[in-house]
């Protein structure tokens, strides 16, 4: 009997699958931190199907986004990448290198930053 050779295409698939999905909430994050006018009536309809959505508010649309980013995008991944060798320990490293990316992005200084908060401080 000949032993099969599991392809790691889906692990990368995965991988990146959950990467895009963290990547999504982070950003709809950011854009709720820099329109919340116009972002909050927009993030409470997406997360009005989530049990409890008003306890937690604009959060369960941005989880929302999450989901939908990372189940789209692990559907699209897992069938592209099914069947193929890809190195895992590459996609592990972009995965580690992104998720610092991300988590970086989402630290308020980061991105008080780039949205030039508070303003009027000196250059």
């Amino acid at each position: 009997m000949q032993k099969r050779e599991r392809k790691s295409g889906e692990m990368s698939a995965a991988l990146g699958a959950l990467w895009l999905g963290l990547a999504g909430v982070v950003g709809s994050h950011l854009w709720s931190t820099a329109d919340p006018a116009g972002s909050k009536p927009i993030l409470l309809k997406l997360g009005s199907w989530v049990p409890g959505w008003w306890g937690i508010g604009p959060f369960a649309g941005k989880e929302v986004i999450g989901l939908l980013l990372w189940l789209c995008s692990w559907l699209i991944l897992h069938f592209l990448l099914k069947g193929r060798n890809t190195s895992i320990r590459k996609a592990g490293v972009l995965f580690v290198i992104g998720f610092a990316i991300v988590l970086i992005a989402i630290w308020p200084p980061v991105y008080h930053a780039f949205l030039g908060w508070p303003p009027g401080l000196p250059e």
